[in-house]
């Protein structure tokens, strides 16, 4: 049994916290590929470990993470336009590429090249088995993408989808890997049904 301040070191997972910045420095599947089907289309809000990111795919086609609030006025990006490789907000229409740069400032003198001043947080992003996956930690620490088998077989081998769950992935992990529970947490307990129930969870 794990005494509440374990518990709370293991199930807090945002920006700063003992777990959070574990995880952070591993490739962290955040959206299906086929959530974001085409180039210029529209953006995705998605929460990572408690962080707003905003996932888009550029006109080249290239996935990016970046905050999901323009620096300027802190409106939402997700409400802007998604054109020539980049992210309008819709305020005063400063552009953000998938990397984070300010790429267009139309308020500003072009002279005074104020955009080359402002970045936007982002997050590396790969492509890999179907799967958007954002590393979130240290920039010159980052690892190869894992080699799970189901992203090295060709696309008609394997089935990619994704289930909500209300809890921590740590606390996922554990009840995956803790056979022993199958039998009684996801048993039946109508006395007709229990013994073939058990019989089932036990092959």
């Amino acid at each position: 049994m794990l005494r509440a301040e374990d518990n709370k070191f293991l199930t807090e997972s945002g920006a700063g916290t003992g777990m959070g910045e574990l995880l952070r420095r591993f490739w962290i599947p955040v959206l299906l590929s086929e959530e974001l089907p085409e180039a210029d289309g529209p953006p995705k809000k998605i929460v990572v470990m408690g962080e707003e990111l905003l996932a888009f795919r550029d006109t080249r086609g290239i996935v990016g993470v970046i905050d999901q609030y323009c620096p300027h006025r802190g409106a939402n990006l997700w409400l802007g336009r998604n054109e020539e490789c980049g992210i309008r907000c819709v305020y005063h229409g400063w552009k953000f590429d998938t990397d984070g740069r300010c790429v267009d400032m139309p308020t500003s003198y072009p002279d005074l090249n104020a955009k080359d001043l402002i970045r936007i947080k982002s997050y590396p992003v790969r492509e890999w088995g179907e799967m958007i996956w954002a590393y979130m930690g240290p920039a010159d620490q980052v690892p190869e993408l894992p080699d799970l088998e189901m992203a090295l077989v060709p696309p008609s081998h394997r089935y990619v989808s994704k289930k909500w769950q209300d809890c921590n992935w740590v606390q996922a992990l554990e009840g995956s890997i803790d056979t022993a529970h199958f039998t009684f947490a996801h048993l039946s307990f109508e006395r007709k049904r229990t013994r073939s129930s058990i019989s089932r969870s036990t092959l």
